[in-house]
């Protein structure tokens, strides 16, 4: 059985719809909201596209930053399988600097999405089995890492266990940062779930009362761990968000960048019950709370209580934040980290005194010590000259890993080790400036005549 879901138009809904999906033709068709899902005892295809694009939004009142994306918001599309589920990504890279999806979990080097880079306009396809069961995530690994995660490319993924868990109600809790002057400072000027701060403060996350609410947490920044608090309970937490690892009672539990967890608590009684990250997130967009409702006779508002079935939220979640974000390629920015980022546009351009002195050579090399941004070595000659139809050859003598990345995607050496090389041809005419993905303060250019 092969299920087939483009994800830029739709959400990835539970594991236990493969005859509504099969039968689908709409976005609207393929998940309403709310819906509920089920562990399947048989293992199938899931099939999904995710497209990498630059745009711009919202991440807080009146503050709209630049983004990179998959498929326009940030976090990503939550992907979900069956444990066993055979996963196939195709993966499309329509932003303006190279990217990958590495998927948290099992699986072998071609589908961990490190070494193969997609340039801009190219794609790569990941085929997979998923495992283990528990709440997983993916990103883009190209580095600089964190400017690329923090930027917005990520998502989480959640792989459901073959035998059904106790029925919840189930929300995806995607932490994020982002920095409005640099994104590889400590402490960021905002974090936030799911892509907008504080929009739980605003919209509370609804849930009646004795039913179990199950939080599929996932860390995709990159300051220090900090604990994530919830109000009102001593709850459940599943290390790693890993379903085989036995459950803690907790008052606070700690996640760190990169890893997971999975959070299961019940009210008796209504109320509004805070959760946030406790100590500097907290002040930086993470609070919220669950608007607890009483429920009489198992139904309010013609709404399902979780209790002889699980309710999966990830549809209102996302409507959600996406109408926070706005996503608009055009929109003006706030102000973007354009001052020390490295990757942004204008900050990659050689400048006029790097063009100064133009070297007519096809050899060029990686400089010793220029992974060491005070050393002031990069790449020598930082201007050359060539000849269309001229190859030239980049030669890493540095200690460290370097890339050799055009600003325009048309050439991009993955990462070289120290001694290795890369070649390039060039067939235009023109300037094709480059830098290095790893230290992006290393940046020349090619005079092609």
């Amino acid at each position: 059985m092969t299920t087939s879901i483009i994800l830029s138009l739709a959400t990835i809904g539970g594991a236990g719809f493969a005859v509504l999906f099969l039968l689908a033709d709409t976005p609207n068709q393929i998940y309403a909201e709310n819906s509920i899902h089920a562990s399947l005892a048989i293992s199938q295809t899931r099939e999904y596209t995710i497209i990498a694009q630059d745009t711009t939004l919202e991440i807080a009142p009146g503050v709209r930053v630049e983004a990179w994306t998959f498929n326009g918001t940030v976090p990503g599309p939550t992907i979900r399988a069956t444990e066993g589920d055979r996963v196939i990504i195709h993966f499309i890279n329509e932003s303006h600097l190279p990217h990958t999806i590495h998927l948290h979990g099992d699986h072998n080097e071609i589908n961990d999405g490190v070494f193969q880079e997609v340039l801009p306009g190219g794609t790569y396809t990941y085929d997979f089995i998923a495992e283990p069961a528990g709440a997983l995530m993916y990103h883009c690994h190209v580095m600089p890492v964190s400017q690329h995660v923090r930027n917005g490319l990520y998502g989480a993924l959640i792989v459901d266990p073959k035998e059904k868990l106790e029925p919840a109600r189930e929300y995806v809790i995607v932490k994020g940062e982002y920095d409005l002057e640099d994104q590889e400072v400590p402490f960021p000027d905002y974090v936030f779930f799911n892509g907008y701060a504080d929009q739980y403060w605003n919209s509370p996350l609804p849930v009646r009362t004795g039913e179990l609410v199950r939080v599929y947490y996932i860390d995709m920044g990159a300051m220090p761990a900090f604990g994530f608090h919830i109000h009102g309970t001593i709850f459940d937490a599943i290390p790693s968000g890993i379903l085989g690892n036995a459950p803690v009672k907790v008052q606070t539990w700690e996640v760190s960048p990169g890893n997971a967890a999975i959070f299961e608590a019940k009210w008796d009684e209504p109320g509004r019950y805070l959760f946030h990250i406790h100590g500097i997130p907290e002040e930086r967009g993470t609070m919220g709370y669950f608007n607890v409702v009483d429920v009489p006779n198992n139904a309010v508002d013609g709404v399902d209580v979780a209790k002889t079935k699980s309710i999966y939220m990830w549809e209102w979640e996302k409507n959600q934040f996406t109408d926070l974000q706005k996503s608009d390629s055009t929109a003006k920015i706030t102000k973007t980290s354009v001052e020390t980022s490295g990757h942004m546009m204008h900050d990659l351009l050689a400048t006029d005194d790097d063009k100064s002195t133009i070297v007519e050579t096809t050899s060029c090399e990686i400089e010793k010590n220029a992974a060491l941004q005070t050393s002031s070595k990069s790449f020598y000659p930082k201007t050359i000259r060539v000849n269309r139809g001229d190859t030239v050859k980049w030669e890493n003598k540095d200690s460290g890993i370097h890339t050799v990345t055009s600003l325009d995607g048309s050439f991009d050496s993955g990462m070289i080790l120290s001694g290795q090389s890369f070649e390039n041809t060039f067939e235009q005419t023109g300037t094709f400036d480059y830098f290095c993905a790893l230290h992006p303060w290393m940046r020349a250019s090619v005079l092609v005549t």
